[in-house]
């Protein structure tokens, strides 16, 4: 299964590991199908996946989108580096940018990576030029995806 997720080892956790590996491939199942997948009833399913929202494991159900299919023809993993009196300010106004579907704060060669959709390379060079302009911003350094791979 796509992303595994492995829990520590309680009663019943085998069933709930199960659950949310089923849950990361497609969280459109609604109980019965999952119910079927673990062979339980889908009132078990549904007060498992009630309590693992009350225990902040399940956060939110999302979906995955082909940006392609919505006319973005580039992907892109931006990294960059913010100064620490900027720091809040830059992300928050970066956070509000619609290319922009997620950010991370990181460990690696950034301070933070995000992955932007664009319409073009046109729309990339645009949106990297306004976010070098950023106050604060030191660096900028974009990877576009070629293939997603899984």
């Amino acid at each position: 299964m796509a992303n595994k997720v492995e829990l520590k080892e309680s009663k019943g956790q085998i069933i709930v590991d199960d659950l949310l590996n089923y849950l990361l491939q497609d969280s459109s199942k609604n109980w019965k199908e999952l119910a079927n997948l673990l062979n339980v009833s889908d009132t078990a399913v549904r007060k498992r996946v009630n309590n693992l929202k009350k225990e902040g494991i399940i956060k939110r159900f999302t979906i995955e989108i082909d940006p392609r299919k919505l006319g973005y023809e580039l992907s892109s993993f931006i990294g960059f580096d913010v100064d620490a009196e900027s720091y809040i300010q830059t992300i928050e106004e970066v956070k509000e940018w619609p290319e922009v579907k997620s950010i991370f704060q990181t460990s690696l060669d950034h301070d933070f990576l995000m992955e932007c959709w664009f319409k073009d390379n046109d729309h990339l060079t645009v949106f990297l030029r306004n976010l070098e302009q950023l106050s604060g911003i030191t660096k900028v350094c974009p990877a576009t995806v070629i293939q997603r791979l899984k």
